[in-house]
């Protein structure tokens, strides 16, 4: 079944450039779809206007500064009216905090005849609900002229009312002078940048190593000289070999780019430029020239495997190799959850041969020093640390350690430690390594008061008995559980697996009348409480164990625990590593259970039917706000394989061959798209991104199953868990 949208879709959403990822201080640099900006939001009165579509700026393909598009601002400033455009900084995983010493700037292109300096609207920059003075653009404009691209600096220092502690949420464009005639602008490369950067001229010529052809994307490849001045890489592509035009740019720190390319069988040619602060070119590189053809669903199948590992080989900290979810000016953050998805990407990666395996070592070995001296609290990590430093990151939270996030890297690093079996010091190094961390892992420590059966969440850093939540349900708990139970050191009874699924807790303050009035509720909830003294401890109500099992009948689907709760993709992560063949308890299997509810969000996301008429596409996740817009998240359709290969397969050719353009690149799937706004996420999800890498690969081969099983501890643990 072909996908039908909406009409402002078909206008809006089939960009066929490669588009760019950027730096947390760009506020705005490209568009990643084509039509309208998302991100911006217009507002007017009286009989001012701004040219719009569903109150969003148009997008201009054709005349930009950097490519492959700019911001249309087209405007009436009536003196018996007023108008505002807000741009909203895009980043969505981590916020921008500025520094009195940088320079918002942008490039601006005047493209009506009559406009003026005086013209120009304000500007103005916004933090939350807080919002500086606005300046006059006219008063920075270098060069005031028309039909030509101009330079706009202003020193942050002069936006009074800014807090530089606070974090950016976007720039605000207002009327200023009135005029009765329309005027025209278009607006680029929006960011803040240092007063002072490197201007090193960009003398050597750069280097397109390769160019390789996978259906319709062109993998473009290039290593970025240790040149300070040097800040993005532009790329050109020709369909004669002669008339070369700008498709897009990318951030020095990533190493290759997808093209898509509408047409195959035709040949293309590609060469790139460096580009240094005040955005001058290089020498241009060399021209690779390659000819795409049509894939195989095997060869579509290891370009998005690969793609997604590859959003773990270019986003790490070289001190430490961990995983770094976002880039930050003053902090390397590296997240100890992630990196355990990354380690596991990263190995599927040697397999296939995508990376080589001196550098998994050397990475696994950075990780692995890294953590054998981090702090930590009874063997647990926090959920981040700043790499550079080598301290927790708490982000203004209250300091603890995630018992989680440490069970996840924690696993993976066992992983590793069965899969490098080689003699050469280097395996054995990091296989003592892993040992080390692993021993130390004191289980028992973490959990709950009087239940020695539950593992909390969290470890207070301060407080050693402050109880945080229990870890129960269908999601990465479950894989906590496995080492928990399968620790030489303090493991714990083999019936807290089964009891973290079948069990929920509520609070003394959840315990109402009408809870109680449930007889099977009510003798659960008077024989489970973890506080049987009936005393709060450590500032925490009591907490009471009720069951968890809830027989719901939707679409037509029985469900044990109740109508689908957050993300599928929580249900799937126990399954990355743990086989579903195996996972079969006293009275379910659990792969099964899974399986369910997976068809009910299929089910219910075809019903939905947001901006789709094709059942392929599914895998929903609503946002709840006053817009009511929904969000595709490609990871919750196409990860399913490992419950129904056919059904993840028709909904990844069909992502891929219908949004492809915008939604796949270098990284993999993007993060969501909604149809509903014309909005695709600029960013990666790290569990996306592992979850499709990993459970791709053991659809296919059972690569991380058959290594989990094959760990001693693990293996004893299952053999005594499972029913065979």
């Amino acid at each position: 079944m072909r996908l039908k949208l909406i009409p402002i879709l078909l206008f809006c959403l089939f960009g066929l450039t490669a588009n760019a990822e950027t730096y947390p201080e760009v506020v705005f640099d490209n568009s990643l779809v084509k039509g309208t900006y998302a991100r911006s939001l217009v507002d007017y009165s009286g009989k001012s206007w701004v040219e719009n579509v569903n109150k969003h700026l148009l997008v201009s393909d054709t005349l930009f500064f950097t490519p492959g598009n700019a911001l249309s601002l087209r405007y009436l400033s009536h003196p018996q009216g007023d108008w505002n455009v807000t741009i909203r900084y895009s980043r969505q995983k981590f916020h921008y905090r500025l520094s009195n010493d940088d320079v918002l700037s942008f490039k601006l292109y005047v493209g009506s005849a009559n406009t003026k300096a005086e013209h120009l609207p304000s500007i103005s920059v916004k933090q939350r609900d807080n919002q500086s003075v606005s300046l006059a653009i006219g008063n920075y404009v270098q060069g005031f002229k028309k039909d030509a691209w101009l330079d706009v600096r202003i020193p942050v220092k002069e936006f009074a009312g800014l807090n530089v502690e606070d974090h950016i949420s976007g720039i605000i464009l207002r009327q200023l002078n009135d005029s009765k005639s329309t005027h025209q602008l278009f607006l680029d490369q929006i960011e803040f940048l240092p007063a002072n950067y490197s201007k090193v001229p960009l003398t050597s010529a750069a280097v397109l190593a390769k160019a390789t052809a996978y259906g319709n994307h062109v993998d473009l490849q290039w290593q970025v000289p240790l040149t300070q001045s040097i800040r993005y890489v532009k790329i050109y592509r020709s369909e004669d070999n002669k008339n070369f035009v700008p498709i897009s740019i990318r951030p020095t720190y990533m190493q290759r780019c997808l093209d898509y390319v509408p047409v195959l069988d035709k040949k293309y040619y590609y060469k790139i430029a460096w580009l240094d602060y005040n955005y001058k070119e290089s020498p241009l590189s060399a021209v690779q020239e390659v000819q795409p053809k049509k894939i195989s669903d095997d060869e579509l199948f290891s370009l998005i495997q690969i793609a997604h590992i590859n959003y773990f080989v270019e986003n790490y900290d070289i001190n430490t190799g961990m995983h770094m979810p976002f880039r930050m000016k003053e902090k390397a953050i590296v997240s100890v959850k992630e990196t355990g998805g990354a380690i596991l990407s990263l190995m599927v990666g040697v397999e296939k041969n995508f990376i080589s395996r001196p550098l998994f070592i050397s990475r696994v070995k950075r990780i692995v020093k890294f953590l054998a001296t981090a702090q930590n609290k009874h063997g647990f990590f926090p959920s981040y640390y700043d790499g550079r430093k080598g301290i927790p990151e708490y982000f203004d939270r209250r300091p603890q350690y995630d018992v989680e996030s440490s069970a996840a890297i924690m696993e993976a690093l066992l992983v590793v430690r069965q899969y490098l079996k080689g003699d050469d010091e280097a395996e054995k190094e990091i296989r003592r390594g892993i040992s080390d961390i692993w021993e130390r892992m004191d289980w028992k420590a973490v959990t709950m008061p009087y239940d020695p059966q539950t593992l909390r969440s969290n470890l207070d850093m301060l407080d050693e008995y402050f109880v945080s939540e229990p870890i129960v349900g269908v999601n990465l708990g479950l894989n906590a559980y496995m080492l928990a139970m399968a620790s030489t050191r303090s493991n714990i009874p083999i019936v807290s697996f089964s009891n973290a699924i079948e069990s929920k807790y509520v609070s003394r303050a959840e315990v109402t009348s009408s809870l109680l009035a449930d007889t099977t509720v009510s003798d659960s909830v008077r024989q489970n409480s973890l506080f049987p003294d009936g005393i709060d401890h450590a500032n925490q109500d009591s907490l009471y164990r009720i069951s968890a099992f809830r027989d719901t009948i939707m679409y037509g689907v029985e469900l044990p625990f109740g109508a689908p709760d957050g993300n599928l993709l929580e249900m799937y992560r126990p399954f990355v590593t743990i086989n579903p063949k195996l996972a079969k308890l006293k009275d379910y299997n659990l792969a099964e259970v899974v399986g369910s509810y997976a068809r009910v969000v299929k089910r219910r996301d075809n019903e939905m039917g947001v901006g789709t008429s094709n059942s392929d596409i599914w895998g929903f996740q609503q946002r709840n706000d006053s817009i009511g817009t929904f969000r595709i998240n490609p990871a919750i359709s196409v990860a399913s394989i490992f419950l129904d290969n056919q059904r993840s397969i028709k909904s990844l050719n069909a992502l891929y061959h219908e949004f492809g353009a915008f939604l796949f690149s270098e990284y993999g799937f993007r993060s969501w798209v909604d149809l509903r706004s014309n909005d695709v996420s600029d960013e990666y999800v790290a569990s996306n991104q592992a979850n499709v890498a990993l459970l791709l690969e053991n659809a296919k081969t059972g690569f991380i199953w058959k290594l989990y099983q094959q760990i001693p501890e693990i293996q004893a643990v299952e053999q005594r868990l499972f029913k065979k």
